[in-house]
């Protein structure tokens, strides 16, 4: 159940609205959503792909032509993932705002490791807020989208993790 005061997002009454949205995020057909996505333009990020583009250097030497490319890529991944969480968002009465400010709160927290009081729930919480953020992050994005086995192994800790939520 979300927690009835989500005007003042705080560590504890965020993490009903977090969880409530890594758990449809995390839903079979989400996951196979992206996982398509992801391998619809795998063939962007191949070695075979960059060749001898034109123009200047871009990350890790490749040419920025690619670079933008990739950019392009890892834009239309975030606008799908925010595209989820936002119906979700609907869903559950609140928005964009409020679930921004409460990620916010959570990736200020102490770190699980330091913080033993935390609550299981705040700790799974926590871990998705690090996960969004984590994959949200275009040179991670471009290491995943570079190495199908990476993406695989990626796509399989979500799906072990989705069956561990509570």
């Amino acid at each position: 159940m979300i927690s009835s005061d989500l005007s003042a997002p705080t560590v504890e009454g965020g993490v009903d609205l977090v969880l409530a949205v890594a758990k449809t995020c995390l839903l079979e057909s989400h996951l196979q959503t992206w996982s398509e996505f992801m391998a619809s333009k795998e063939s962007l990020f191949r070695k075979e792909a960059l060749g001898e583009g034109e123009g200047g250097e871009g990350e890790g030497g490749e040419s920025s032509e690619y670079v933008l490319g990739w950019s392009q890529v890892h834009e239309e991944f975030e606008e799908l993932v925010q595209r989820g969480i936002g119906e979700r968002l609907i869903e559950l009465g609140s928005s964009m705002e409020e679930f921004g400010a409460t990620i916010a709160s959570l990736a200020g927290a102490p770190t699980l490791t330091l913080d033993v009081s935390m609550s299981e729930e705040a700790s799974q919480a926590q871990a998705f807020v690090e996960i969004l953020v984590g994959m949200m992050e275009f040179r991670a994005f471009v290491d995943i989208m570079k190495n199908k086995a990476k993406r695989d192994y990626y796509f399989d800790i979500l799906g072990m993790w989705r069956r561990q939520l509570k």
